[in-house]
């Protein structure tokens, strides 16, 4: 009886044991960024106290200090007395490190049981990446600066790690918007926590000289100071207009030491960028000599662009920068120095004669078959810029460092050394891999978080495009078919932080975060191994580890999105969530959505939509999970009507601006069946993401042609569309329009002819809706022709462009086009 009695209680303990354990695995989860490439789960936790001791044995004091560091970091948050040992016996919890040689550099393991954390790496660089990862894996109050209670355990797991490239970096522009120090070592940290291990520090600019060079005291003097800054976007006014305030900045170089030291002791390698031969207004408004019209007076310029001004190839202008990259080769122990290479306008050299003769010795001539690397024909002048990189290559070589230039390096010819920074696309970083040369990727379209990340209309502006974060997750650096030579070539991915639109750390935070993350992710874990939700399932901790960190991130990852897609030829509104869990809830009336509004399940036609006029139904929506909000509430018009979601024909076709096209930039996936003039959805002023945009000139008779079909015959009484007004742009918004009707899309009839006057504000942009009422009449067929809205005077009503006449007709951006 008494055996029987234990059987029942053992059987009764492992039930209850098996279900706290259950309870344990359940709780377990691994919020890690970037994902670990070989993560194995296992039950149960390793409890942080006070009987908690570290065990290590390395001599390495850089091993010491990342211990030493973790030791300190769990004492200022929980409040218990972790103490080193040399050795701990197997019933004392602790987390020990141990040296095993042959790992590669950054590898690591960390293997957590119940009561042992081991972290397995051959250098300081793996044991460091070991701790950030087991920082993830407690509680986000880690990452704060006070004492507080929280679960201080680690889920038990079986992590194997290395990362995917050996390059990993984020650029910071200092020069647009100068930096302060303090966001300089707050941005390192964030690196780190990223396991990025480069840091691209642009220090020269024409808006602005940032570092300190001893032998040349007017860089700091002059070169570092603007007297006032441009207002709002870039060709928003003509003339400019400015602040009136003067910015100024620069970094002494004990700073700079001090800033290098701590990004190493965080695995970071700092590189500079000091830029040649473009982007040098800065330095010339110092020391005019270096111009090719050393008599002129310069500037440090307040607007954003590309500028003429650049260095001229004498030898002054060599001996400057040769003396600049010494004493930078003393602040930064970076094997790669930056030298730019980007945006070098040939103007002035082509003007000077110096610079002509210089070409005649140099017996350099323009192609006249494509090169053999990009596969373009090169001016003489682009091969003066090749002989410019290549010579300042050569002194930086002989200094034992490398050079890293913007793609446009590869223009005549590519320096021989030289590491290629692809970002005009990515068919600059293969060319180059293809020709031998390592590639760092960081393509525009794809890297470059000073774009737009959320719906512009209600976003800051910035300076222009719109790269969401699933788009940056989706970018794999080394395409799938890529050969031998391109996957050895390309050694890493970079995004790009320009701060034209950054003016506060602030927005510096909003602009890079949370993008800069998915970077990062590209940056560390194979292709094979990223999944977009399984992504989103782990930043919803990532926003708590911001929020502690006073990351000022752009929380649109909360938000829900609104969209339009066609559907089987029906335009249905979408709506999509990321955050896990979550529910959407969304109102028609203009109320702000509860848990106990309708409920988001299935994509609904924009059309007949409940008792709610088409013609304008409010959608207001927000996500829940377990009856919170976890985003702001979004909020959108949309214009049902009779070609919603139609296909149409346009003459002349669109140009550069096509509209939001459903593409890589859509959260949805594609949809380039809608374009953007019939997709519900009305232009506004803050972007030009959803306009659609129209050369207009004497050959299509200085208007926009649209024709549409409709689903059957139809009474058609009024036609609605929109026009954007910004003559700083070279757009002028509509004249007038005419709309004409027809059964069989052969003989059309007028039934509106309208000319239209506006009142225009001095300065910015404007939209223009144009409604045009007629008699109700029949039509399959619907056309409408939209007239220009005049001339624009080349330097008069926008900046003077050599490309222009000095009279042309102003284009046309129009949307939406809506037919009632």
């Amino acid at each position: 009886m008494k055996n029987k009695f234990n059987l029942i209680f053992l059987c009764l303990f492992l039930v209850i044991t098996g279900y706290l354990q259950a309870k344990v695995i359940s709780k377990n989860e691994y919020n890690l960024i970037p994902l670990p490439n070989q993560l194995t789960a296992k039950e149960g936790r390793f409890v942080f106290s006070n009987k908690v001791v570290v065990e290590n044995a390395s001599t390495s004091k850089e091993i010491q200090a990342v211990s030493t560091d973790f030791i300190k970091k769990i004492k200022e948050v929980s409040g218990f007395n972790i103490r080193e040992a040399i050795s701990a016996d197997a019933r004392t919890p602790a987390l020990c490190f141990i040296t095993t040689p042959g790992m590669g550099k950054e590898d690591y393991q960390l293997f957590v049981t119940p009561t042992r954390i081991t972290i397995t790496a051959s250098e300081v660089n793996g044991f460091f990446y070991g701790i950030q990862t087991l920082y993830q894996l407690l509680p986000p109050e880690v990452y704060g600066k006070k004492q507080v209670k929280a679960d201080w355990s680690v889920p038990c797991v079986e992590i194997k790690d290395s990362p995917r490239f050996a390059y990993r970096g984020l650029m910071l522009d200092a020069c647009r918007h100068f930096a302060p120090l303090d966001y300089v070592y707050k941005f390192i940290d964030m690196l780190a926590m990223h396991k990025m291990n480069t840091f691209h520090w642009h220090l020269t600019e024409d808006q602005g000289w940032r570092i300190e060079i001893k032998k040349y005291p007017k860089l700091m003097e002059i070169g570092s100071t603007r007297k006032e800054t441009l207002v709002g976007y870039f060709f928003e006014n003509y003339p400019l207009i400015y602040d009136g305030k003067e910015h100024k900045g620069y970094y002494t170089q004990e700073e700079i030491k001090k800033v290098v030291a701590y990004a190493a002791s965080k695995q970071i390698n700092v590189i500079p960028e000091i830029e040649m031969p473009g982007h040098a207004l800065a330095a010339i408004a110092s020391y005019p000599q270096l111009s090719c019209n050393p008599d002129s007076t310069y500037q440090v310029s307040g607007r954003w662009g590309v500028f003429e001004q650049v260095y001229c190839p004498k030898e002054e202008t060599f001996k400057f920068l040769e003396d600049v990259i010494d004493e930078v080769l003393d602040l930064f122990p970076s094997p790669y120095i930056h030298i730019g290479g980007d945006e070098c306008p040939k103007t002035a050299w082509k003007n000077s004669s110096y610079c002509q003769q210089l070409i005649k010795e140099l017996k350099l001539e323009d192609d006249t078959v494509p090169n053999a690397i990009d596969g373009k024909k090169h001016s003489k002048e682009d091969k003066l810029q090749s002989y410019f990189i290549t010579r300042m290559e050569k002194y930086i070589n002989s200094k034992g460092r490398n050079i890293i230039g913007w793609d446009e390096i590869l223009e005549g010819g590519l320096a021989p050394n030289a590491t290629v920074m692809s970002w005009r696309g990515v068919e600059g970083g293969l060319n180059a891999a293809k020709a031998g040369h390592h590639a760092i990727m960081t393509p525009g379209s794809y890297a470059y978080l000073d774009n737009y990340q959320e719906n512009p209309e209600i976003a800051p502006t910035t300076i222009g495009g719109y790269i969401t974060l699933k788009k940056i997750y989706s970018y794999n650096p080394v395409p799938a078919d890529a050969n031998d030579l391109v996957k050895q070539h390309i050694i890493g991915l970079q995004g790009n932080c320009w701060a034209e639109y950054m003016p506060t750390v602030e927005r510096r935070d909003y602009q890079i975060f949370p993008r800069a993350v998915a970077i990062a992710e590209t940056d560390w874990t194979l292709d094979s191994n990223k999944n977009w939700k399984n992504f989103c399932g782990r930043m919803a901790e990532e926003f708590q580890r911001f929020k502690i960190l006073n990351v000022k991130a752009c929380t649109n990852f909360l938000d829900v999105t609104i969209d339009t897609h066609v559907d089987d030829g029906i335009l249905k509104v979408y709506l999509e969530n990321n955050y896990p869990g979550a529910t959407i809830h969304l109102t028609f009336d203009g109320s702000e959505p509860t848990t106990e509004s309708t409920q988001y399940n299935a994509p609904f036609p924009l059309k007949g939509t409940g008792s709610y006029k088409a013609e304008n139904m409010l959608i207001k929506a927000v996500a829940f999970v377990n009856g919170k909000k976890v985003g702001k509430v979004a909020e959108k018009r949309l214009y049902g009507n009779l070609i919603s979601g139609k296909n149409y024909m346009v003459y002349p076709n669109p140009g550069a601006m096509t509209g939001d096209v459903f593409g890589p930039n859509d959260e949805l996936g594609g949809d380039k069946k809608t374009l953007g003039l019939t997709n519900g959805k009305r232009g506004y002023i803050q972007s030009y993401t959803p306009w659609v945009g129209f050369g207009i000139n004497d050959k299509c008779n200085n208007e926009l042609v649209f024709t549409v079909k409709l689903d059957n015959p139809a009474k058609v009484s009024k036609v609605i569309f929109g026009s954007l007004h910004n003559p700083a742009m070279s757009i002028l918004t509509a004249g007038g329009a005419v709309v004409e009707v027809s059964s069989d899309g052969t003989n059309y009839r007028e039934v509106a002819n309208e000319t239209f006057t506006h009142q225009f504000a001095p300065h910015g942009r404007q939209r223009f809706m144009n409604t045009m009422n007629f008699e109700p009449t029949e039509a399959l067929f619907v056309k409408v022709k939209i007239k220009s809205g005049g001339i624009i005077r080349n330097g008069i009503d926008c900046m003077s462009s050599v490309n222009r006449p000095a009279v042309y007709t102003g284009d046309l951006l129009i949307d939406e086009i809506e037919v009632y």
